[in-house]
């Protein structure tokens, strides 16, 4: 339902219903603003404008309130799902922003999928049968454990592929991290010993394990197998060293999280510490975007909410301080995991030091984060008393070209403002209808294709382009803003010396047809290093991915008589199908195993003739 357009509060809030639901806020430009859940809608958008909300960023939100609409769940669970796909898609202005996407990693092992399981890493939804250990807080930390849970137990880590395709043991079994039940070399009955071993392990019961493995090495000391009790013992050996140097014994068997929230110079951090099992797993730190004026305990509320899913959410959360509306939140957890999921900031014993080891950690994160904030604001000014700007740009916009001799042509536009790179208007342009390898007429081609996106997007042009390349890449960007009449885009060119060595960058300023050569290593050159660097990077993997598409298919694969092993052996020859491309039938026929007809065949092909 929708409010009137000359929108009035109390009109919008008397025909809303006590039920659970989401709304959200609109602006005199049907922008959304913010997007909100609520167990009654009445009572949380009454809340707005009953003059109780006095802190400065509500304040600023209801000031331009100018719409609203409103939808009814059947649950405040589904709320705050709808809630988070509203959030995702529309990015509202207010709303705490999480800017980590990524799915947490897990440990994975194929139980029921495979008659000898493998151990392995995995990501995202939960779709294959077996066992799912986790989720862990990094990939780091799930990569130690798979390395770890490899030396001890010897489970096979190899894919299905590998595996099934072995006719005599791997390296893996050559250094003793691998039992080789894919020639047979282990019981079903041994091998299935140690993956109880592993299960048990990763779900923290070591010390049960360690009991097992003594009386089985007792076990084989009695019947004189006593290279068999000497692995069992260095198996004992390698669990209680990692016990011993567990960076921290929890001594709890809950599963749990702990939450630290901070936030110094305008940037917000949320450290997330986890604890499955009785073993802490590490931290994972997370900068939000987050509105001015954001409360902490606001900031951790809207944190809690768009976070956890039923997969990833414990037992309980230890919090550094307590979120906005604890209560309610709580219970609207607890009907989403399906079963009581305690929240607290008043820890104690175990939790309180593990809550001050997480809360040490992300004041070191957030110092560090605010420190590298600090040392960009003092570059971005650079903008300004080093490049004779007359005032500090918003926003620049850098270009690189990439390809492999000349094929795949790609162009990267990466995007920095004073926060530093904006990602998410990032954008790779696809070269084409030139001649193979001309830099000049790709950086030509881009840069047209990025003024007319701009234009047709309606978007305000960037204070300057850089351009990675010299005079000559440079002078095609002038030209292109010269046929258009554009004079508010400057023209930067960046290039390394001579000797193309990193630190010494050039710096070519086509109004003065002169270059600037900063000192190695001083504030400019890191700055324009970052910069042009990222565009190569961005560059780089749009074409690499474009180039390993292409060798999946060829145009050489439709002539009868070229299979896999003559097509390799054409385009080594030639250096790629560019090389390919440029030669003659006489120059193709030379190639070894191409007779005259092939030959004719792959000129016409590449070529378009008709036979």
């Amino acid at each position: 339902m929708t409010a009137n357009k000359d929108f009035n509060a109390k009109d919008f809030i008397r025909d809303l219903p006590g039920l659970p639901g989401v709304y959200q806020m609109y602006d005199a430009d049907n922008t959304i603003l913010y997007v909100g859940k609520a167990r009654s809608l009445k009572n949380r958008v009454s809340s707005y404008f009953n003059g109780t909300a006095k802190d400065n960023k509500t304040m600023a939100l209801v000031s331009q309130i100018a719409n609203m609409r409103y939808h009814i769940t059947q649950s405040e669970g589904d709320a705050l799902i709808l809630e988070n796909q509203l959030i995702k898609k529309h990015k509202p202005k207010y709303n705490i922003l999480l800017k980590d996407g990524k799915s947490y990693p897990y440990i994975y092992i194929s139980i029921g999928e495979d008659e000898f399981p493998r151990i392995t890493y995995a990501r995202g939804k939960k779709k294959r049968a077996g066992r799912y250990f986790g989720p862990y807080p990094s990939s780091p930390s799930v990569r130690y454990a798979l390395n770890f849970l490899q030396k001890v137990f010897k489970v096979r880590q190899c894919t299905n592929s590998f595996y099934s395709n072995r006719s005599r043991p791997c390296l893996q079994h050559q250094i003793n991290r691998c039992t080789a039940p894919c020639v047979d070399l282990v019981s079903k009955q041994d091998y299935q010993k140690q993956i109880n071993y592993t299960i048990d392990f990763i779900e923290g019961k070591s010390s049960q394990v360690v009991d097992s493995l003594v009386k089985e090495m007792e076990q084989a000391s009695a019947h004189q197998h006593y290279e068999q009790a000497a692995e069992v013992r260095d198996q004992i050996k390698a669990i209680r060293s990692i016990q011993s140097h567990q960076a921290v014994e929890t001594g709890l068997t809950d599963q749990m999280d702990i939450l630290a929230v901070g936030q110094e110079a305008g940037l917000y951090i949320v450290t997330v510490g986890t604890v499955r099992n009785g073993q802490f797993l590490g931290n994972r730190n997370h900068f939000p975007e987050t509105p001015k004026g954001t409360s902490l305990p606001e900031l951790l509320h809207d944190f809690i909410s768009q976070y956890y899913d039923q997969d990833i959410l414990p037992n309980r959360l230890i919090c550094n301080l307590e979120p906005a509306d604890k209560t309610d939140l709580a219970e609207l957890l607890s009907v989403i995991k399906g079963k009581k999921v305690f929240i607290t900031a008043k820890p104690r014993g175990q939790q309180l030091k593990l809550l001050k080891q997480t809360t040490d950690n992300m004041d070191n994160a957030l110092q560090v984060q605010v420190n590298k904030y600090a040392t960009w604001q003092k570059k971005w000014d650079l903008w300004q008393t080093e490049l004779g700007f007359e005032k500090t740009p918003e926003r620049i916009e850098c270009f690189d070209i990439s390809h492999q001799m000349g094929e795949h042509t790609r162009a990267s536009c990466v995007v920095f403002d004073a926060q530093g790179a904006v990602k998410d208007s990032y954008r790779q342009y696809i070269i084409s209808g030139i001649q193979g390898g001309d830099d000049y007429a790709a950086m030509s081609q881009v840069i047209e294709k990025r003024i007319n996106s701009l234009k047709k997007r309606d978007m305000p042009f960037p204070a300057a382009f850089i351009i990675d390349g010299g005079k000559g890449q440079v002078n095609q960007a002038v030209q292109i803003l010269k046929e258009q009449d554009i004079d508010s885009i400057r023209i930067i060119g960046v290039t390394k010396d001579e000797n193309r060595t990193a630190g010494n960058e050039r710096i070519y300023i086509p109004e003065t047809g002169r270059f600037i050569t900063p000192r190695p290593h001083d504030l400019l050159s890191l700055m324009m290093q970052h910069i042009r660097d990222e565009a190569h990077r961005f560059a780089i993997k749009s074409h690499r991915k474009a180039f390993k598409k292409s060798r999946k298919t060829s145009v050489l694969e439709d002539i009868p008589g070229i299979g896999k092993s003559r097509r390799n052996i054409l385009l080594k020859h030639f250096g790629g199908i560019q090389g390919l491309k440029q030669a003659g039938i006489d120059d193709i026929q030379k190639v070894q195993g191409i007779s005259e007809k092939l030959a004719t065949d792959v000129f016409n092909q590449l070529h378009g003739n008709k036979t």
